[in-house]
């Protein structure tokens, strides 16, 4: 007879709770409780999201160098310097969550993260 250790759920009372929260349309705070694939489902969304805005700006940053004026130069340093903005403000998010955002630079940068 196989015998096999049970699979721990989340609390029914929590879950439903939650799930309540959502059909009302409230708002969840990180510091909320949440599912835990619910909470890593929202890490990875936001991380890819991180990560797209610093791949977004590398294309620009190439041509910083090429501009052939300082005017263009400056556009193009703004351009990097905002989505670079808008990656940090996002890793920073997943923070509250309880990721680091190091940790989503590192998965970026060596492969890890999609």
């Amino acid at each position: 007879m196989d015998q096999t250790m049970p699979v721990p759920t989340e609390d029914s009372a929590l879950l439903a709770a939650f799930e309540a929260r959502i059909a009302a349309g409230e708002s969840i705070e990180p510091k909320d409780w949440m599912p835990d694939r619910y909470r890593k489902q929202l890490t990875r969304m936001m991380s890819q999201h991180a990560h797209s805005e610093v791949v977004g700006m590398l294309p620009e940053g190439n041509w910083i160098t090429r501009a052939p004026s300082l005017r263009r130069k400056l556009s193009l340093i703004a351009k990097v310097q905002d989505e670079a903005g808008h990656g940090l403000y996002i890793y920073c998010g997943t923070e509250t969550l309880g990721v680091d955002r190091h940790e989503l630079v590192e998965q970026l940068l060596d492969g890890r993260a999609k």
